[in-house]
C-alpha cells in the first residue's frame, strides 16, 4: 500500500496523515534497532582517513576511504539499491529506477579526522553500550551517514510515494577541504535541492568563513623538534619538544619554579640520552573550541618561563605561544567578531618540523562580516620580524542562506513541529558541504551537548557515565553517538524529506532552484 499525502502545507504542526506516518516510522527504526547498531560498528571499523598524498587512480583520498566506499556500495546493492561511483570521490546510492525525475539529496561523508591522543579505548573498535556507539567517525559522520541509508529503506517499506527521487550521496574528503563534493558539484548529478546531514538541528543558516594557512617559522635546534597534532580542525591533545644532552632531573629542576598547575599539565620522559617534555591539552573540534586547551601553548609557554629555550628558540616559541595563547585570536591580534556569526576562532592543529624551523598548520573560522585582507596582513606582520611566512592552504568563503527565506522557516517549524520545542535557526564556525554543493542547507542530525536541549519534553543530552569528562566530541578522544537521538534525528527527516519534497514540486520554498 502506498502513503497517500494532502498537497498541503502542515508546517506549524503535523497533519493526521504525518502523525500516523511518525509513529510507523518509530516502529519501523525499533525493529531494526539492533540491526543498524550492527552495521553502524562495522562501518566505524574502517580508519577512513583521507590522505590525498596516498592517492592512487580512482583513489584520491587514499585506500582506506575507497575500502569503506567499497563496503557501504555492496551493503546498498544487495538491499537492492542502485549505486554510482564518483571516480573515487564521493559513492551515490538511489532510492528507485525512475528517469526524468528530480532528485533529493541527503548528503554526508565517511572519512573521519585521526583519532589523535587520549583515548579510553581503540578508536577503530567501537563497541556499543548503555545506548552509545564509542569510536571514531561515530558521531561524524558514519551515525548520520548510515541514518540516511535507513531513510531510504523505511521509505521503500512503508510505501512512501515522493515527485522526487532521493539520492544519498556519500563524500570522503569532507575533513581535508571538501574536495569531494567540489568534484560532485563540478560533475554532478547534482540534484535539485540537498540536506546536509552533519550538523546540528534545527536550521543552520550561516557559517563562518574558513581560512587554512601554514605558518612557517624559523627557530633554533629545540623547537626543529616540535611535534603536535592529527590534523588542522583538531585542537592537539598533547605537543612533545625533544631536549638533546640532557637529563630528567635537569628538566625537573628547570620546571620547579612553575606554578603548580602549570606543571600539571606536563610530563617528562627519558628516551636514550635525549628527554622529552610533553604538554597535555583538551582535545575538540577547532570551530568549537569551548572546553578544549591546546597542548601546543601550554607547552612551549612552560618551556619559555622555565628558561629552557634561548636565542632562536625562544623568541619563536614566544611568537607562537601568544598567536594561539586563546582559540578566539586576540593573542594574534585578529579577534574579529560580528552579530550574525559571533566570534573568530583560531587554531594551531599540528606542529611539524622541517629544515629551518617548524610549521604551525592553522585553522581560522572567521565571522562573515570580517575583512579578511585585514586579517591576512595582521597575522603576515606578526611574524615578518622573525622571517615567518604564511602559505594559503584553503579558503573558503562564508556561507549565508537568508535567515527569513520561506526554506528556512518551512524547515524550521517542521523541526519544531516533531519536536515540541520553540527553537531558533542557527549559525555555526563548523564548514559543512553546503559550502560548496549548490541548493543544499544543513539541517541536523545532532542536538549538541546542551542539557536545556528537550525533545518531545525529553533531554537530548544524555552522554556516556564510562568516558572520562570531556572526552566524546566529534574530533576529540572517545568520540561517541547516541542511538536514541539517531532515532529522533530519524522522525524528523521522516517528515521534513516528504515536506520538502511537496514545497518543491508545489514551488512553495525560495532558494532551491
Amino acid at each position: 500500500m502506498t502513503e497517500s499525502r494532502q498537497e498541503h502545507d502542515f508546517t506549524g504542526y503535523l497533519s493526521a496523515e504525518e502523525n500516523i506516518f511518525s509513529q510507523k516510522i518509530e516502529q519501523w527504526f525499533e525493529q531494526h534497532r539492533e540491526e543498524f547498531i550492527q552495521d553502524l560498528l562495522q562501518w566505524v571499523a574502517f580508519p577512513s582517513i583521507a590522505d590525498e598524498q596516498r592517492a592512487q587512480d580512482g583513489k584520491p583520498y587514499g585506500n582506506e576511504v575507497e575500502e569503506i566506499f567499497q563496503h557501504v556500495k555492496a551493503q546498498a546493492e544487495k538491499l537492492g539499491f542502485s549505486t554510482e561511483e564518483h571516480q573515487g570521490h564521493a559513492l551515490s546510492v538511489i532510492s528507485d529506477s525512475r528517469s526524468d525525475t528530480p532528485e533529493l539529496g541527503l548528503i554526508s561523508h565517511l572519512d573521519v579526522v585521526p583519532p589523535g591522543d587520549n583515548w579510553t579505548f581503540a578508536p577503530f573498535e567501537p563497541f556499543y553500550q548503555q545506548g552509545f556507539v564509542i569510536g571514531r567517525g561515530a558521531s561524524d559522520n558514519k551515525g548520520p551517514a548510515l541514518l540516511d541509508l535507513y531513510l531510504l529503506r523505511a521509505f521503500r517499506d512503508l510505501g512512501l510515494s515522493l515527485h522526487h527521487k532521493l539520492r544519498v550521496i556519500y563524500g570522503g574528503a569532507e575533513e581535508i577541504g571538501m574536495g569531494d563534493m567540489k568534484y560532485f558539484a563540478q560533475h554532478g548529478p547534482v540534484p535539485r535541492f540537498s540536506v546536509i546531514t552533519d550538523g546540528a538541528f534545527p536550521v543552520n543558516y550561516a557559517q563562518k568563513g574558513g581560512l587554512n594557512l601554514i605558518l612557517h617559522l624559523p627557530t633554533g635546534p629545540v623547537l626543529r623538534q616540535l611535534s603536535a597534532g592529527v590534523a588542522e580542525n583538531a585542537v592537539p591533545a598533547s605537543a612533545t619538544l625533544r631536549f638533546n644532552a640532557t637529563t630528567v632531573s635537569a628538566v625537573e629542576s628547570a620546571l620547579a619554579n612553575l606554578p603548580s598547575g602549570q606543571r600539571e599539565t606536563l610530563s617528562i620522559t627519558p628516551e636514550g640520552s635525549d628527554v622529552l617534555l610533553v604538554s597535555h591539552g583538551k582535545s575538540g573540534h577547532a570551530a568549537f573550541p569551548e572546553n578544549t586547551q591546546n597542548a601546543i601553548p601550554l607547552l612551549l609557554s612552560a618551556a619559555v618561563d622555565a628558561g629552557l629555550l634561548a636565542d632562536a628558540d625562544l623568541t619563536a616559541a614566544t611568537l607562537i605561544a601568544q598567536l594561539l595563547a586563546d582559540p578566539w585570536g586576540h593573542g594574534a591580534g585578529i579577534g574579529f567578531e560580528d552579530q550574525l556569526t559571533g566570534k573568530l576562532t583560531l587554531n594551531g592543529g599540528l606542529a611539524i618540523p622541517y629544515s629551518q624551523g617548524v610549521a604551525i598548520y592553522l585553522d581560522i573560522r572567521y565571522p562573515i562580516l570580517t575583512d579578511k585582507a585585514a586579517l591576512l596582513t595582521t597575522l603576515e606582520q606578526a611574524i615578518a620580524p622573525l622571517g615567518g611566512k604564511l602559505t594559503i592552504l584553503r579558503d573558503d568563503a562564508p556561507m549565508h542562506v537568508d535567515k527569513e527565506s520561506l526554506l528556512v522557516k518551512r524547515l524550521q517549524q517542521t523541526y519544531d513541529a516533531i519536536a515540541e520545542a520553540k527553537t531558533e535557526p542557527y549559525t555555526m564556525g563548523g564548514g559543512t558541504h553546503a559550502r560548496v554543493l549548490p541548493n543544499s542547507i544543513t539541517f541536523g542530525p545532532g542536538f549538541g551537548r546542551d542539557a536545556s536541549v528537550l525533545f518531545n519534553g525529553e533531554s537530548v543530552n544524555g552522554r556516556p557515565d564510562f568516558i572520562p569528562a570531556g572526552h566524546g566530541s566529534p574530533h576529540g578522544p572517545d568520540e561517541f553517538v547516541s542511538i536514541e537521538n539517531l532515532k529522533r534525528a530519524f522522525k524528523v527527516y521522516a517528515t521534513a524529506i516528504p515536506r520538502l519534497d511537496s514545497w518543491l514540486q508545489q514551488g512553495l520554498i525560495d532558494n532551491a532552484d
